[in-house]
């Protein structure tokens, strides 16, 4: 069984995740067909009754992870179980009840309640009063999952605080005094350590990341360095090394030194957040350590291959964990891989290039399928970056921590300075070549392609192995190429009602991608002046945040036409971060007399791209193949809602009508311009609002479906309900994005296609 523990650790990560996912059954069924050729039958065996096991204990898993609470105002007792988390005016923490976890938000009033919440620690016992709601379901496809991620955490409620908690008795459970020690350290990076060196202090030592600004953490993730973040193998190795040289030096025999070490290690894992990694990387050094305290010979496949049963055992939800997937699959592969590798070169320059490439071919599928795009880039940071941050950043960031705690104010100060300017600087230089063009963007990939990916990654690693190079990197450049030109070669083309919130914006694919049109890009207003308290690092932005990742989730690399209707900032918002991350090769704007700040801030953006800008005109058309479009009101008009671009449509089989944000005489005066007929899909005007969608113009069009791009419960009352009465009695189905989420068409050429929505 010695080597071949990889195999169980398979079929329980393929029972996981054969739960929700039917394609893994196929992976099991390869993996059973190679064991009987090998006629493996006891290996077969086993994989199956793995495979069983962990199928099962899943499914059980789900069936006990259900709630006992309901939706609205409740009193809560509970125990707070993570760091809180504080960004400007607002709170987040995870809260212990009898029963479950919830997931609580607040919003602090002031600045002195503000200092008040900061003294919150794990293990308070608090009283709540505020309301439970209901995590918000995925709105857009392939985007981020929160309601998903609260789930495989046993969440299932947000709970909204209306009052400053009030709490009490500090408990000093062992999860608690450590989880204490974490939050000590966190605050005494903040209170001591240089702020430029925060971020990275507190994921390298703590694996806390809430303290990278967003921008930098971006450009980590754009760059392929996100790695490099998580606390792992690497500190695992490091830390440990440190505490047995310490153990030795005090007088403690090697046995005592390792039994001491196996008790530690468990520790620091909580310590350092539990993440998939530092479990990992931990399990196998308590693994080496056990083995060199009763002088075991383990194989560190099988070491690797236990560390995956141990987690998955303890909570199958990791399996979906993307820092799971990638730690052990490359962890797997080097352990595999890299010995045969390595041995084929000789010069260090060349195996170190070696260890960076073979990382990469593995995790390469696994990142496109989460995360659509790759930097170019990325290796050769990798191969600079890693190891400062090995050699240099995480032995300094250790060393000024042991100097804080021996009172060394003078050498932790001069030395966490020097490391602040450095790192200071790299942050920079990544946020800058992050923003360059350096990515490649491939879209979604289906679990299908990721599964056939996989296999082509392995293969190609197997002939690396071998020595065939060349036959290698030639099937890697093929793959890649494949990979790059399939959103081209899909036949189906699109319409999309983005769910942006309060606000609007559509994408329009045509099949094969021949034309990429985009009008609105939503936005979120921001409602008086912010005190500097109140300010928050973190920023969400509808155009960085959805629109843009929705783009490229779809293989979309440039836009051909980016139509903002007005300068509304619910229309208009996120421009700025489209602009800035994807090519747009047509701005159109609208005829207004007077342009808004953010129409001037973006007309200059723009120019600086490299963006065509043109304003529109009434009579304005073209078309493609079966898909033609045409400008039919564009107002010279200060007040913007009326100066709306109307656009018509005909493709998909449908006429369509897209009216901004059209009010009553702007309606009005299309019905006078004798180019409006009746129409099959009705982008409703204004949100819904009682100034739009006049009983005469709906009656004129007489559409068979209208679509209305609204936030939920929003402060306007959109939609309004007499305007909805006004389309159910003339029998014309309403989808709504705050109801349905991101409404969707799907058409082939010019035939009818079909409709799909996110919700209900």
């Amino acid at each position: 069984m010695k080597g071949n523990l990889w195999v169980i650790a398979a079929a329980a990560f393929i029972g996981v995740m054969s739960v929700n996912f039917s394609g893994a059954f196929f992976v099991l069924f390869v993996v059973l067909l190679w064991l009987w050729k090998g006629k493996r039958k006891l290996l077969m065996l086993l994989v199956c009754l793995t495979f069983i096991l962990f199928f099962s204990y899943t499914i059980i898993v789900n069936i006990f992870n259900v709630t006992s609470l309901k939706e609205g105002p409740s009193i809560i007792l509970g125990t707070i179980s993570s760091i809180p988390e504080i960004d400007g005016d607002f709170m987040s923490f995870e809260l212990k009840t009898e029963t479950e976890k919830l997931k609580v938000n607040y919003y602090i009033s002031s600045i002195q309640e503000k200092n008040e919440v900061e003294q919150l620690e794990v293990g308070y016992t608090c009283y709540l009063s505020g309301s439970l709601e209901p995590p918000s379901p995925l709105r857009v496809p392939s985007l981020f999952d929160y309601e998903r991620y609260l789930y495989y955490q046993n969440i299932h409620w947000i709970y909204e605080l209306k009052a400053k908690p009030e709490c009490h008795q500090l408990s000093k459970s062992f999860f608690s005094l450590v989880q204490q020690s974490r939050q000590n350290v966190l605050s005494t990076i903040v209170s001591e350590y240089p702020a430029r060196l925060h971020g990275l202090a507190a994921s390298l030592l703590i694996g806390e990341r809430s303290l990278l600004p967003d921008e930098v953490e971006e450009a980590y993730q754009v760059l392929g360095l996100s790695h490099v973040l998580a606390v792992s193998g690497l500190h695992v190795g490091v830390v440990g090394g440190v505490f047995f040289w310490l153990f030795i030096r005090l007088g403690l025999t090697r046995e005592k030194a390792y039994t001491s070490l196996i008790v530690f290690y468990p520790i620091y894992m909580t310590l350092t957040g539990c993440a998939p990694s530092v479990m990992r990387a931990s399990l196998m050094a308590m693994l080496v350590v056990i083995s060199l305290r009763l002088k075991l010979n383990v194989n560190p496949l099988d070491g690797v291959s236990f560390a995956c049963v141990v987690i998955l055992s303890v909570n199958p939800y990791y399996a979906y964990h993307i820092g799971f997937q990638l730690s052990f699959l490359i962890a797997f592969a080097l352990i595999v891989s890299s010995k045969s590798i390595i041995n084929r070169s000789t010069h260090p320059f060349a195996q170190l290039l070696s260890l960076s490439v073979l990382p990469q071919i593995i995790s390469f599928p696994v990142v496109i399928y989460h995360f659509h795009q790759i930097s170019i880039l990325s290796l050769g940071l990798n191969l600079i970056y890693v190891p400062i941050i090995s050699v240099i950043v995480l032995p300094s960031l250790m060393l000024t921590f042991l100097l804080h705690f021996l009172h060394l104010h003078f050498l932790f100060q001069f030395i966490s300075e020097i490391l602040a300017f450095f790192i200071d600087h790299i942050h920079t230089f990544f946020v800058f070549i992050a923003g360059k063009d350096t990515i490649v963007v491939f879209g979604k990939i289906s679990a299908v392609t990721l599964i056939v990916s996989l296999g082509v990654s392995i293969v190609i690693l197997l002939l690396w192995e071998s020595g065939n190079v060349l036959l290698g990197g030639t099937l890697w450049s093929v793959f890649c190429i494949v990979l790059y030109v399939m959103p081209y070669l899909n036949p189906y083309g699109e319409v999309s009602f983005i769910d942006v919130g309060q606000g609007d914006s559509i994408l329009i694919t045509l099949p094969f991608q021949r034309q990429v049109i985009l009008i609105d890009t939503g936005g979120r207003p921001m409602y008086g002046n912010e005190e500097e308290w109140q300010k928050r690092a973190s920023s969400f932005d509808i155009g960085g945040d959805v629109v843009l990742p929705y783009i490229k989730s779809k293989g979309i690399r440039a836009v051909d036409l980016l139509i903002l209707t007005h300068g509304d900032y619910d229309h208009a918002g996120g421009a700025k971060e489209l602009l800035e991350g994807v090519t747009v090769r047509r701005l159109l704007l609208d005829h207004s007399t007077e342009q808004t700040a953010l129409e001037k801030e973006l007309i200059h953006i723009a120019k600086e791209g490299g963006t065509t800008i043109s304003l529109a005109e009434a009579g304005q058309s073209w078309s493609l193949n079966d898909a033609q479009f045409t400008i039919f009101q564009a107002l010279e008009k200060a007040e913007e809602n009326d100066g709306s671009i109307i656009l018509h449509a005909r493709l998909g089989g449908y006429s369509w009508l897209f009216t901004g944000d059209l009010e009553e005489e702007g309606e009005r005066r299309l019905l006078s311009s004798g180019y409006l007929r009746e129409i099959d899909v009705l982008k409703v005007g204004h949100h819904g609002s009682p100034t739009s969608s006049s009983k005469e113009f709906i009656e004129h069009l007489s559409p068979k479906l209208s679509i209305i791009s609204v936030g939920v419960n929003n402060r306007y009352g959109h939609p309004n309900e007499e305007v909805l009465k006004r389309y159910e009695e003339l029998h014309i189905p309403v989808f709504r994005t705050d109801e349905n989420g991101t409404v969707r068409y799907i058409f082939r050429n010019n035939k009818i296609g079909r409709w799909s929505v996110m919700l209900n």
